[in-house]
């Protein structure tokens, strides 16, 4: 649209469309979703968008300039041809939100987005128009302003394209922001599961504990009074230490707490047991730095003495070592009784080794395994191997 004289004058000739964008986007059945709903786009995306509409003004003025039309009046002309088609660009957007929805069917988006097409593309070829006859009357020329069918015919496909460019982009882009935040709340259920599941492994396994340490007492006081009372000391020892794990919620520790915990719970035994336990530790310094599960080396040991040593008449040695090896954490508990040290997870005693198989799967993915089988030499081994690294345990003091 322009003077005769100047027939190629502020024509879209832009090989490009800027995707300008709202401030705000949501997808929606029909209604917009309230403000306080709605994602805030990034301001990395505002920036991109607004530096592409500048681009796209910048380079109507260029072609015009280029065709010969004086450099003040190319200016003007890529602004009229710019704002609408950018107006057009946060119409689009705007649009594509409210018709956005996770299960809107194609061919019903299709239909509405070509509805909407007719009017929108319309109004921007009409402010166009506006806007060049404004700059006509204004600065004057010594033509007439006059409508030229084929400038209006590529400035509406311009329009069109635009449209479909922008709201393909905008829905694109309302489909990856809505995947990214399934997958953010599925993540957010998957850690908030494990929790759960944590909190019910300690609840279950604080009562199997007691069950056990309670009914090694009980049989101390029938036959020994004061070894009975040495035991309850002991008892008080790692019922201290058992309550502030079930109290704090602790998940992990460092070895070092573990390593004591069990020596108490040793010690209670070898009261029971006498002569019939002979115990060997071994372990790292690193080692017992490392980060473990709260209750994962008693249970270990609590099944050797069960399984492996108190059912023999002349009892046996357990031997429990801690070291780092190949970036791993490495525990083995070995005791050289029969064989029988460990037991399946349905049998009596087998609930604490069952529990923390579940706990090992939870907190570490599969990257910890717990190996258990008879010796070649006699007795049984239970390897447990847990990941190395900075020690992140929280503490139990």
């Amino acid at each position: 649209m322009c003077p005769d004289k100047e027939p190629q004058s502020f024509t879209d000739a832009a090989p490009g469309a800027p995707r300008a964008e709202g401030t705000s986007a949501e997808g929606g059945t029909g209604a917009a979703a309230p403000d306080a709903d709605r994602p805030r786009i990034a301001p990395s995306v505002a920036i991109a968008a607004s530096s592409a509409w500048i681009l796209f003004i910048a380079v109507y003025a260029v072609i015009f300039a280029l065709s010969g039309i004086p450099i003040s009046r190319a200016i003007r002309g890529a602004f009229a041809n710019g704002v609408p088609d950018g107006l057009l660009a946060l119409a689009v957007f705007r649009t594509a939100r409210r018709l956005d929805a996770p299960r809107v069917g194609a061919r019903w988006l299709l239909l509405a987005h070509l509805s909407r097409a007719f009017v929108l593309v319309g109004l921007a070829s009409a402010a166009k128009t506006l806007l060049l006859w404004i700059d006509v009357m204004a600065m004057g020329g010594e033509e007439p302003f006059r409508l030229v069918a084929g400038v209006v015919a590529w400035q509406t496909f311009v329009s069109a394209l635009l449209y479909a460019t922008s709201a393909a982009a905008s829905h694109v882009w309302m489909i990856d922001r809505r995947l990214r935040e399934e997958e953010a709340r599925a993540s957010r259920a998957e850690a908030l599961r494990a929790r759960a599941q944590l909190s019910a492994l300690r609840a279950q396994l604080n009562p199997h504990f007691l069950f056990n340490v309670l009914h090694s007492v009980l049989g101390m006081v029938r036959g020994d009074p004061a070894l009975a009372e040495a035991a309850l000391e002991n008892l008080g020892d790692l019922l201290r230490y058992a309550m502030r794990v079930h109290r704090d919620g602790v998940d992990r520790t460092a070895l070092r707490h573990e390593w004591e915990f069990m020596e108490t719970y040793l010690g209670l035994e070898k009261i029971r047991l006498g002569d019939r336990l002979q115990v060997a530790l071994r372990a790292d310094q690193a080692a017992l730095d490392q980060a473990v599960p709260t209750f994962s080396l008693q249970p270990l040991v609590e099944n050797a003495v069960r399984h492996g040593i108190a059912p023999r008449a002349a009892g046996g040695r357990i031997s429990i070592d801690a070291r780092i090896e190949d970036d791993a954490l490495r525990l083995e508990v070995r005791d050289d009784g029969d064989g029988g040290g460990t037991v399946t997870p349905e049998a009596e005693g087998g609930m604490g080794l069952r529990i923390l198989r579940d706990r090992l799967d939870v907190l570490y993915r599969g990257r910890a395994r717990m190996t258990a089988g008879p010796r070649e030499e006699g007795g049984y081994r239970v390897v447990l191997i847990l990941p190395a690294g900075p020690n992140a345990a929280e503490p139990v003091v």
